[in-house]
């Protein structure tokens, strides 16, 4: 899906705050030469800056396309081993990188698979780090969600059923530190919509669990923001004639708000640790005997 678009997507798509990825960096004692693995790297607006950083980088995606916008966004000189699957199925080795990345694409692996093969590939105290970016509310903002997502009500009931208002940061903030005990639950929380990433096992493979974040304004026009729905998969899961209707409404709420919208994007790190104690093969085995031995 994403590879359908993924010139669009690296075009409109926003990157990651570099003081969010130098505070992963220092949270795992990472140095030059640290090997990491990252998970989705899409057209590679984070490995870019893993890269930079000194970091030598294995980097999963599942897009052809997407990985090949990637290796010219990194460069030839890059420290940075590109791998074309998905990460449910590519056989990576265990215990080899210090750290995991993944960056909004972690809701989009396997829950019964992503937090123990995460965990399997980390060496005992290495860092998980995942990243996400989010609209969150605020008095500003408010009536300019409520009524996008009023159009999905209006045009397709079907798919807005899935959704829910925009919370505002010191929600979601409160529910994260509330789950702390459990990285799956967190990351299930902060999602903008409910995704099923709860795992029991997860509280067990990881644990010392931080989320930091930071917050900047996005101005857009009605183009603008067209253009990132364009890229989503809630657009892919509308019919085409619908798309328009949607679109065409939108467009209506930008131009009554003077042509441009404003809004605070939230881009969320949460950072843990894999447990010592935790005993990634016997996990494994129990969730698919089949694996055992």
């Amino acid at each position: 899906m994403f590879d359908g678009v993924a010139e669009a997507y690296d075009r409109v798509r926003s990157g990651y705050p570099i003081e969010l990825v130098e505070r992963a960096i220092a949270r795992g004692r990472l140095s030059a030469g640290s090997r990491v693995l990252e998970i989705g790297c899409g057209t590679g607006k984070l490995t870019e800056l893993l890269a930079a950083l000194g970091l030598e980088v294995d980097a999963v995606d599942p897009g052809a396309r997407m990985v090949e916008l990637a290796e010219r966004r990194v460069g030839p000189g890059a420290a940075v081993r590109f791998h074309l699957g998905r990460f449910e199925d590519l056989d990576l080795p265990e215990g080899a990188f210090e750290a995991v990345f993944s960056a909004t694409a972690f809701h989009w692996i396997d829950p019964s698979v992503g937090w123990v093969k995460a965990a399997s590939h980390l060496r005992a105290g290495g860092l998980l780090a995942l990243m996400q970016y989010l609209g969150v509310r605020d008095e500003q903002s408010a009536s300019v969600d409520d009524a996008f997502l009023e159009v999905l009500r209006e045009q397709v009931p079907e798919i807005a059923a899935d959704f829910q208002p925009s919370r505002d940061l010191e929600t979601l903030l409160r529910g994260a530190d509330e789950r702390r005990d459990n990285i799956s639950e967190v990351w299930d929380w902060l999602g903008e919509h409910r995704h099923g990433l709860k795992r029991p096992e997860a509280a067990t493979l990881f644990s010392d669990v931080i989320v930091d974040h930071a917050v900047t304004t996005l101005e857009q026009t009605a183009d603008e923001v067209i253009d990132v729905f364009r890229t989503t998969s809630l657009y892919h899961r509308i019919d085409p004639a619908s798309r328009v209707a949607v679109e065409r409404a939108d467009r209506v709420i930008i131009d009554a708000a003077g042509g441009t919208v404003s809004f605070p994007l939230a881009t969320l790190l949460v950072t843990a640790r894999r447990s010592c104690s935790g005993d990634v093969t016997a996990t494994a085995a129990r969730l698919d005997p089949q694996r055992e031995g």
